[in-house]
């Protein structure tokens, strides 16, 4: 089983890989960008989006489902990215899309209680 909770946002993702001995926790971070001394800097903002949205993907490339989580586009962004460059492998992997606030205002175990509902048979869920 190689299931994933990915909370993201724009800047950053938490992935959390579900396995028979819990939850392996790890981070991808967005590559930042002074755009003070970028002259083209609209490019080298999709430049980076692209690269986030890569090194995710290499992250995830041996799901078996994938849960995206998190309070902006970026979720959206990144499956709309799947759905281009990995139609036929992650992109289908994708099992829900939800709305879930920063986690300024919600916890960790909160984001997994809420994933608790698409992963049913995973028992590391039963002590969230």
């Amino acid at each position: 089983m190689k299931d994933f909770v990915v909370w993201l946002d724009s800047n950053y993702a938490l992935i959390f890989a579900l396995k028979p001995s819990g939850v392996e926790k790890s981070i991808v971070k967005k590559k930042n960008t002074d755009l003070r001394r970028q002259n083209k800097h609209a490019e080298k903002i999709n430049y980076n989006a692209e690269h986030y949205y890569r090194n995710l993907a290499t992250k995830l490339k041996d799901a078996d489902h994938i849960l995206l989580l998190g309070p902006g586009l970026a979720k959206k962004r990144l499956q709309e990215h799947l759905a281009t460059y990995q139609t036929n492998t992650l992109a289908k992997k994708i099992i829900g899309l939800e709305n879930f606030e920063s986690f300024e205002h919600k916890s960790e175990s909160q984001m997994l209680a809420r994933a608790s509902k698409f992963f049913k048979t995973y028992e590391h869920f039963a002590s969230v």
